[in-house]
């Protein structure tokens, strides 16, 4: 996956590549293209926008927006578990995303926590519609198998009961850590979702009937729809966690998110996206040039950290199949079919992007340009902000540490503040990070984030704190000969004992 801008709007944007193994599956092609034309017109809070769909002779890509958040596969991988609220939260996004593609028509086919995206408000998003992995063993159908349901396993049947009992795995997953079968092979978890009772028992009470219901064996046993699904486990999660369980589901996930913060694809671009040559390779034309101009330099893959701003992204070589006819060959030999939403409008906020309505025109957004930290020490350092007018800003500040190099980080202090008036804000902070012990070092973290969002994403910062040294050790003391020695006593014998009279 690919980060890069729009060159008419400078809004943000991902590319992703269908792969090979994909583009040679007939079936699979003539389906999403046919989907693609749905999902162009899904424009739902909680579904990764689809943008463009551009299909040439040689690739296919998809252009959609760009969440800047983690999936909640990595969260689950840092932290184990959500927490029910929290999981409750998440799988309420991800049912009122299915629902709004069901409606249209368009099933998910692979549901699960790769394809949800949490982002640091703790809001989730479902994306990857119709992009289902290919299973490597034959007689499996595509998909994920740990969230397969029994009709897809035997009758290879996708569609929206499939998605219900998918959603409903990983509800199971985010609340007790794992989904609800795990076995050493695919043939066996196969049998245990075709026959396996659901193993409530480790779920909390509340969840229990959402759970027996959308992990039922029959899809018509199931919810009838994810929207009904959805309403369903809001009325459960307000009977057994209050009106305010979503609230909190959210800051759970924020707080779960943000730490991961330097995982996010904007957290490490410049302010500036790089500007590219004028002359892009040919595997980076993927929309004409609606696409590309800007490309920035966001390698997304396992989390890993990108190798810096301003490098030019290029996909693996295009193999030649036919030589150039020509002295000037064209990089693009047949016109590419394209499948097209709106543009993303101008954004300096991203996400989510803004939107112009209709019958009236939009001025620029009030925004965030730039957030930055400068010389963090791990107890003082000043963050910068430069805004496009002098609209509000609420700058949210998070302290981490974590102890050792291979400790996990914790959120130890949060503030707010809320700057206006100006275009540009210089603010001082200072921390207590807390006492480090002799010997040891540690690592004091600042998270800084803005509302609305700037547009270089969140910024982190570590500093090292080293422990005092630690005292040397007492040598043992030694004993002093004494000048004069002296002899004790022998003990008395046994046989020095006998026959002595005894004294009354």
């Amino acid at each position: 996956m690919f980060l890069a801008t729009y060159q008419e709007t400078g809004a943000y944007v991902a590319i992703k590549y269908l792969n090979a193994t994909l583009r040679r599956d007939t079936e699979f092609m003539d389906r999403f293209r046919s989907d693609t034309h749905r999902l162009v017109e899904i424009d739902d809070p909680h579904v990764v926008r689809l943008y463009e769909y551009v299909e040439t002779s040689s690739r296919a890509a998809v252009v959609t927006e760009l969440v800047d958040g983690v999936s909640l596969r990595t969260l689950l991988a840092e932290h184990g578990r959500t927490g029910p609220e929290a999981a409750l939260t998440v799988t309420k996004s991800a049912l009122l995303a299915l629902a709004a593609a069901h409606e249209k028509g368009v099933p998910h086919r692979d549901v699960q926590p790769g394809n949800i995206l949490v982002q640091a408000d703790g809001t989730g998003k479902l994306g990857d519609f119709g992009v289902v992995v290919h299973a490597e063993e034959p007689g499996v159908p595509a998909g994920t198998p740990a969230y397969m349901s029994p009709e897809l396993w035997t009758q290879e049947r996708a569609g929206p009961p499939a998605d219900v009992y998918a959603a409903a795995c990983v509800l199971f997953e985010a609340v007790a850590g794992h989904p609800p079968y795990r076995a050493q092979d695919v043939p066996a978890l196969r049998d245990l979702h075709l026959v396996e009772p659901v193993p409530l028992e480790v779920a909390p009470p509340a969840l229990r009937d959402l759970l027996r219901r959308g992990l039922a064996k029959d899809p018509a046993a199931r919810f009838a729809s994810a929207r009904e699904f959805a309403a369903e486990l809001e009325e459960a999660a307000n009977t057994g966690y209050g009106l305010d369980w979503e609230k909190r589901g959210r800051r759970h996930l924020a707080e779960q998110a943000t730490v991961l913060a330097l995982r996010f694809p904007l957290a490490a671009t410049g302010p500036e996206p790089a500007r590219a040559p004028n002359r892009l390779p040919p595997q980076l034309w993927v929309a004409g040039a609606a696409v590309a101009a800007t490309v920035i330099a966001i390698l997304m893959s396992g989390g890993g950290m990108p190798a810096g701003p301003g490098t030019i992204l290029m996909p693996p070589p295009q193999v030649q199949t036919e030589p150039a006819p020509t002295p000037s060959p064209r990089p693009i030999t047949t016109p590419p079919k394209r499948t097209t939403a709106p543009p993303p409008p101008p954004s300096t906020s991203p996400p989510p992007l803004p939107t112009v309505r209709q019958g009236g025109t939009s001025g620029p957004r009030p925004g965030v340009r730039t957030v930055g930290i400068v010389r963090w020490s791990g107890r003082a350092g000043t963050i910068t902000v430069a805004a496009n007018g002098t609209a509000t800003v609420r700058l949210r500040i998070t302290y981490t540490r974590r102890d050792g190099e291979e400790g996990a980080a914790r959120t130890v202090r949060r503030e707010t503040r809320t700057l206006r008036g100006s275009t540009t804000y210089t603010a001082r902070v200072t921390h207590a990070p807390g006492r480090v012990r002799c010997g040891e070092r540690a690592y004091a973290g600042i998270l800084v984030m803005t509302e609305p969002a700037a547009l270089n994403g969140p910024q982190v910062r570590e500093a090292a704190l080293d422990g005092p040294a630690c005292p040397a050790p007492e040598p043992a003391p030694t004993p002093t000969p004494s000048a004069t020695p002296t002899t004790a006593a022998p003990a008395p014998t046994d046989s020095a004992l006998v026959g002595q009279p005894s004294v009354r």
